[in-house]
């Protein structure tokens, strides 16, 4: 890996798994599909996360929430070991798209919506 990306990638790991759901605030008017919007999930998951914008990237709509939940925080906390863990964990420190990693309420909202995507 070249230095150039080495240490803003230990940085933003350092950052990410220090804290990883108390960077955004909680936006109580947003259900499931808008934080799935806001947050920028769309851009790689697609369209109620059944329409991934690579094979690295896997369909998540119609999982149980349980799953998705539990899958999102391990990566996250930057302890997913697979290629599209640390594909997503890097989507969500480098990306313009999302502000901040959604809060622990936000994460539930998502998965329960996408639960639902069947």
């Amino acid at each position: 890996m070249s230095q150039n990306i080495l240490l803003p990638a230990v940085f933003a790991v350092t950052l990410l798994t220090a804290s990883p759901f108390t960077w955004s605030t909680d936006r109580p008017d947003l259900q499931g599909e808008q934080l799935f919007t806001y947050h920028g999930c769309v851009n790689c998951h697609g369209t109620a996360g059944k329409d991934p914008s690579s094979k690295l990237v896997p369909k998540i709509g119609g999982l149980e929430a349980d799953e998705i939940l539990e899958r999102a925080q391990k990566i996250l906390r930057g302890e997913g070991e697979s290629e599209e863990a640390k594909l997503m964990h890097s989507a969500v420190a480098y990306s313009q798209s999302c502000d901040a990693p959604p809060t622990q309420p936000e994460l539930q909202k998502i998965a329960t919506w996408l639960a639902l995507q069947k």
